[in-house]
């Protein structure tokens, strides 16, 4: 076990929080690539849609049972649902599961992996690939937002017009499920047949990248999603035996909502909660998946706008937060630091302080949700920013020790690098990714 070094001008405050958290620090660093999306990458189902953001199916498994939650009775939830890892995973091992987010394409992907097999008429969503596949290219009737510019950018005209082509025929499926299924594969291929990449905060152009026929890449990534969906073996467990309980496929489900506001409407509960929320990195959800949002789910800049101001604040276009009643020392500790600096955004503070606002609503909320006895793992990482530590993961459980939780212990499972601008200007201070595991007493 050991503290964390902090980098900035007054760091008292970041030192005793550091002190004060010191016996309940453990390193276990043999789960640093449980905590990334790298595992899911070869799982049948998660691999659907890659979501550099989340974690891995792995990792839910870890804490389930060290949880000791009962497959048939435990009820799990993650508030920041992203793809649908936690609730799938909770799943395939018996529980029932369900989650929310804010963001519209994680919501769908979600809800279009969590079907079984038995969910579909296996014939007709097999004639269905079939009909798309061999459908003749024809000049779509549909567009793409024409005031969305990283669409304009991402492809070529011909591109374009094939997605739009194949989104149209997508569209006449009259089965929601075979449809919604049938479009998850062509949103699933845009980063492959585009000249951008997912890579870091925003949604980078790769002008020299070289693109694979549309067609032939959403004949592999269906063929994929749809021998996934049928191989024998799908119910059993990911790495052990067969599931026992099976669970209605009505205690199990995924909503659009607010995490910071979202027990006056479902009325649900919670015995585990597995979870990462956004990471205060300044990444931006709306920007990242700007082209599955645009191309299924928003149709003008406004729209896209409005999801991007909808979003917890850990982004730079976050605005100013409608409360204040975080101002922990560490905190204040922080912001004034970043006050005295030239910063290269002047937004940072305000992201900064919306981002902790935010995530105390969050955490209230969670409060109320959980029955007595609950666990929580929350993976959660640190960051630098203009040189100032930002102890993100003993902040958060500062904030859920005055909800109620008691907090049981913080593992790190890896320790970061910083960017090169950062190393250069301040030094390198390695950054670590944790896992905070709470309990509703």
């Amino acid at each position: 076990m050991r503290a964390q070094a902090i980098g900035g001008s007054q760091t008292d405050e970041r030192v005793k929080l550091e002190k004060g958290f010191l016996p309940l620090i453990e390193e276990r660093l043999s789960m640093r690539q449980l905590v990334t999306y790298v595992p899911n990458k070869t799982v049948p189902i998660h691999r659907w849609f890659s979501y550099k953001e989340g974690f891995s199916a792995a990792l839910v498994d870890v804490f389930l049972r060290e949880f000791g939650g009962q497959p048939g009775k435990s009820r799990v939830f993650d508030p920041f649902v992203g793809c649908g890892t936690t609730v799938i995973a909770a799943k395939q091992a018996g529980y029932g599961a369900w989650g929310i987010d804010i963001l519209p394409v994680a919501i769908f992907v979600a809800g279009v992996k969590l079907r079984s097999a038995e969910d579909y008429d296996l014939l007709r969503l097999k004639a269905g690939i079939d009909r798309l596949l061999a459908s003749p290219y024809h000049e779509p009737s549909i567009s793409a937002p024409q005031d969305v510019r990283i669409i304009e950018l991402a492809f070529s005209e011909d591109v374009l017009n094939e997605i739009l082509f194949f989104k149209e025929e997508v569209l006449k499926e009259e089965d929601e499920s075979i449809r919604e299924f049938l479009l998850l594969g062509l949103l699933s291929i845009l980063e492959k047949v585009s000249y951008t990449s997912k890579d870091g905060q925003f949604l980078r152009l790769k002008p020299e990248k070289n693109i694979p026929p549309v067609r032939a890449t959403l004949a592999r990534q269906l063929r994929l999603m749809y021998r996934d969906l049928t191989t024998i073996g799908y119910q059993m467990r990911l790495f052990e035996k067969p599931v026992k309980y099976i669970v209605p496929s009505s205690r199990i489900y995924v909503l659009l909502a607010d995490a910071r506001d979202f027990t006056s409407t479902i009325d649900d509960y919670a015995d585990v909660i597995i979870t990462s929320p956004p990471y205060l990195n300044r990444y931006d959800y709306s920007r990242i998946y700007g082209l599955e949002l645009s191309l299924a789910f928003v149709e003008d800049f406004d729209s896209l706008k409005a999801i991007r101001h909808s979003l917890l604040r850990s982004h730079i276009e976050s605005r100013p937060a409608p409360t204040d009643e975080v101002n922990h020392p560490a905190l204040l500790e922080v912001l004034s630091n970043l006050a005295g600096k030239k910063l290269n955004n002047p937004r940072i503070p305000v992201m900064i302080k919306g981002y902790f606002e935010d995530m105390n609503l969050v955490l209230q909320e969670l409060y109320k949700v959980c029955r007595p006895g609950a666990r929580i793992a929350l993976v959660v990482g640190n960051v630098r920013l203009e040189g100032e530590l930002i102890p993100v993961d003993l902040l958060l459980s500062e904030l859920a020790s005055d909800v109620g939780f008691k907090i049981d212990q913080v593992i790190i499972t890896r320790y970061k690098g910083n960017s090169s601008q950062q190393m250069g200007k301040y030094g390198r201070v390695p950054v670590r990714e944790s896992v905070l595991v709470w309990s509703r007493g």
